[in-house]
């Protein structure tokens, strides 16, 4: 292509880990760290070509909400003398980390959330300050053994999330996994790995005691690629399209693991599957860098009308169980809001690697699609990205029911929201393609 340039690549590291004490997310009631068993970490990786500049910064974080993001982004973008519209900032969805959404019983972690900010900050302009002129190479990685669809259909014509390992009522899945690791690989000139970013759709494992400090799979897949590449090497693995992909089969008996055996599992499947496609790659110094956003308008599901009345008995009704209690109390919360809510919907291109971005927890069926309408050969669905929204079943699942579309501030969104954000990444992409 006439306008492919020569590639400059960067990549830093900085710890975020909190202090012991700190108020833990991933759950619907409150708790707090006890200790640390892994450090959590801000990731950056920074590309230039032809006067075009991108980052990606990924944060071993839950989530982070769409003000503190957009405060992130201006800091990265301001350190590494990026236009804001060309960072992205995603996080990892490790439920062993801080409160970072006030949510259910979760508060947010002010102050830590600060701290974060400045080093994504610090990250990004470290990242920029090593750009070296750099060659990069993309593929598709395959690792079919870590995810499964957690909703599934049951004897009585429902469908539920995590019905039960051996469960006789279970039926089928009542949706589909994606096995494919888009990737994007980066070396210096004279063959020295630098970084890599993968993408893979697959919830966090969560084998770690549930009052700790842990950055789950996705630092141990981090810490394994530092070993194999070299102390300067950096590894992010953002989250794809798993609103509904977790990593528990529940048609077979468990294998009985130790603590993190299984996160170390998972994460040498995937490291392995990036050696193997870093070996056949054919990295190449001349690429295509570009970027585009857009800013798509989510509209809010509310209570109408006696679900209000509802609502508030629930919120109140100390003979029900403290979830359901919390659950009156979130859909009321949704009250206040305003009916739409503007959400990113960002596409980054270097060469022919793609990767658009997305707010929530989107699910699998919607990652597959935005796939197939890519042109490009591959291309990463980052979601947790530039802002959190909430769970983005698809039009169908909605109808289905289960965990994932009832209604609170994790899963607000309209239907037809995820095939409507989709829709806008796949023009995003069509336009850098032809960029």
């Amino acid at each position: 292509m006439s306008n492919t340039h020569p590639l400059q690549a960067g990549a830093a590291v900085a710890d975020i880990t909190p202090a012991v004490g700190v108020s833990l997310a991933g759950s619907l009631t409150g708790r707090s760290a006890k200790s640390i068993l892994d450090p959590l970490h801000a990731r950056a990786v920074v590309l230039e070509s032809g006067g075009v500049r991108v980052a990606f910064v990924l944060l071993d974080l839950i989530a982070l909400n769409n003000d503190d993001t957009a405060r992130a982004r201006a800091a990265a973008a301001k350190a590494a003398s990026i236009p804001v519209e060309n960072v992205c900032v995603s996080c990892t969805h490790t439920h062993s980390a801080p409160c970072t959404l006030t949510i259910f019983q979760s508060v947010r972690e002010a102050a830590f959330i600060e701290k974060v900010i400045q080093r994504v900050g610090e990250v990004a302009g470290k990242a920029a300050e090593r750009l070296e002129p750099a060659r990069a190479a993309w593929a598709n990685g395959w690792e079919p053994r870590a995810g499964f669809n957690r909703r599934y259909h049951l004897k009585d014509g429902t469908v539920k999330m995590n019905p039960g390992i051996g469960n006789p009522n279970v039926l089928r899945p009542a949706g589909p996994t994606d096995p494919q690791i888009p990737m994007l690989m980066i070396q210096s000139v004279t063959g020295q790995p630098l970084a890599v970013i993968a993408n893979f759709s697959l919830h966090y494992v969560g084998d770690r005691p549930g009052d700790a400090i842990s950055a789950d799979y996705y630092g141990t897949f981090a810490n394994l690629m530092r070993e194999r590449k070299g102390d300067g090497f950096v590894a992010l693995l953002t989250h794809g399209a798993s609103g509904d992909v977790n990593n528990v089969d529940v048609m077979h008996k468990p294998v009985m693991r130790k603590p993190g055996e299984r996160s170390r599992e998972v994460a040498g499947w995937i490291a392995d599957q990036v050696d193997q496609c870093w070996a056949k790659a054919k990295f190449e110094d001349l690429q295509v860098v570009a970027a585009t956003q857009s800013t798509y308008m989510m509209r809010v599901r509310k209570l109408k009308g006696a679900e209000i009345e509802e609502a508030r008995a629930q919120s109140v009704n100390e003979k029900l169980p403290l979830v359901d209690r919390l659950y009156g109390k979130e859909r009321l919360e949704l009250l206040k809001w305003p009916d739409e809510v503007p959400m990113v919907i960002q596409s980054l291109r270097v060469g022919e690697f793609a990767a658009s971005t997305f707010p929530g927890e989107v699910f699998c069926r919607h990652g597959l699609d935005l796939k197939h309408a890519s042109p490009f050969p591959v291309t990463a669905f980052i979601e947790l990205a530039n802002g959190y929204s909430c769970y983005t079943p698809t039009r169908v699942d909605y109808d289905l029911g289960g965990y994932e579309t009832w209604l609170a501030r994790s899963a607000y969104a309209a239907p037809f929201t995820g095939e409507e954000m989709v829709a806008v990444a796949a023009m995003q992409l069509r336009k850098l393609w032809q960029s």
